[in-house]
């Protein structure tokens, strides 16, 4: 998982969960390799340091309510950098005001990412409308004691710019989390992986995030 500001690299980490009776400490205690890869020869732990939150994964939503558990550790930023010249980016086309109403046009480029199969936004803040789903809101969602927000997931052409708009009706301003899940993976990831027993049914993706604050 990447985190990214404009075409930086702020965070990089392989983050694991399981949805399944079996905790991700059993997982590791029979994959003593993966977490040997991990930890680079140190023992592995679970302490809260390695903890991650359901907001990590929304590119899965709302797969991760099913989560009974997530873990990060540190990865390195190499080979994404050598990979994807470009990352996600949303960028703003104009503002338009009225009737106390404040309208942002956004444009959301998906870089270098090829095989993407999915991106979510995650707005929190005074919402009113969005272009999406014929102009029409769905119920605020709550994520890990977050406050209330919209979540929309987007397919299309990566090769293509996105362009939409959102809506507020106050001055305080929109929050926009947006999270594209690619199906490529670098060689460090599939070596990891390839660590896994074979009973481990394992979905694997690379997800690139990163957050905009938009004062309207």
């Amino acid at each position: 998982m990447t985190f990214s500001d404009s075409n930086n690299i702020v965070e990089s980490n392989y983050g694991f969960s399981v949805v399944d009776a079996n905790s991700l400490e059993f997982v590791f205690n029979n994959a003593p390799e993966a977490a040997k890869w991990l930890k680079y020869n140190s023992e592995l732990s679970f302490k809260e340091k390695y903890w991650s939150d359901r907001s990590s994964w929304v590119a899965l939503y709302p797969v991760p309510f099913l989560f009974s558990g997530s873990l990060k550790f540190p990865a390195q930023t190499e080979e994404i950098r050598k990979h994807y010249q470009h990352f996600p980016r949303l960028v703003v086309q104009k503002t338009l005001s009225y009737n106390w109403n404040r309208r942002v046009h956004l444009e959301l480029s998906l870089g270098s990412l090829s095989e993407i199969w999915t991106t979510s936004l995650n707005i929190t803040g005074p919402l009113s409308n969005w272009s999406f789903a014929d102009n029409t809101l769905p119920a605020p969602q709550t994520v890990s004691g977050g406050p209330p927000s919209y979540i929309c997931r987007l397919t299309g052409q990566s090769n293509e710019n996105w362009s939409f708009w959102l809506e507020a009706n106050s001055s305080e301003p929109l929050r926009i989390d947006v999270a594209v899940l690619d199906q490529f993976l670098v060689d460090s990831t599939k070596e990891l992986k390839s660590l896994f027993p074979s009973w481990a049914d394992m979905t694997v993706f690379t997800t690139f995030f990163s957050t905009y604050h938009f004062h309207l």
